[in-house]
This record gives structure tokens, sequence and C-alpha cells, in this order.
């Protein structure tokens, strides 16, 4: 089954069933996380480095609408 079909049966679930499939669902994204990162110092570094790329300009960041965007275009 398609990423599109999917996410359409998805949004047709109750918000209670979708919150439920979305915790489920992040839960095996969590899993998939590199392992260095199971270390909070490990990630609270390479979350300041790319805040600080961002501040610094090296990384310009994407707006609300840019994000949502890429998402949809990795669904559909």
């Amino acid at each position: 089954m398609a990423t599109r079909e999917i996410f359409e049966q998805a949004v047709r679930l109750s918000p209670e069933e979708r919150r439920f499939l979305a915790e489920i669902i992040w839960e095996t994204v969590d899993a998939d996380l590199p392992a260095q990162w199971d270390n909070d110092s490990t990630l609270v570094a390479e979350i300041e480095s790319r805040y600080e790329a961002f501040k610094s300009g090296r990384e310009p960041g994407l707006s609300h609408d840019e994000v949502f965007a890429t998402a949809k275009a990795l669904v559909g």
C-alpha cells in the first residue's frame, strides 16, 4: 500500500486513534535513531551544534511552510 493511501486512511480516524497511531509510529522511528543519541549529552551537543550553525548563517533553516511542503512531498 502506498504511503499516500495509508495517510488518506489515517486522517479518517478519530483524533484519539490518530494520536495513538502517531505514538506507535514514533516509537519505531525512535528505535531507529542513532545509538549515540541514547546519551542525552550527545543529543544536546548535536542540537547545540545545529542551532549555532543556524544562528551563524551556515544553515538557513526552513520556514513552517517549507517544512510541511517537504513532508507532503515525501508522503505522496
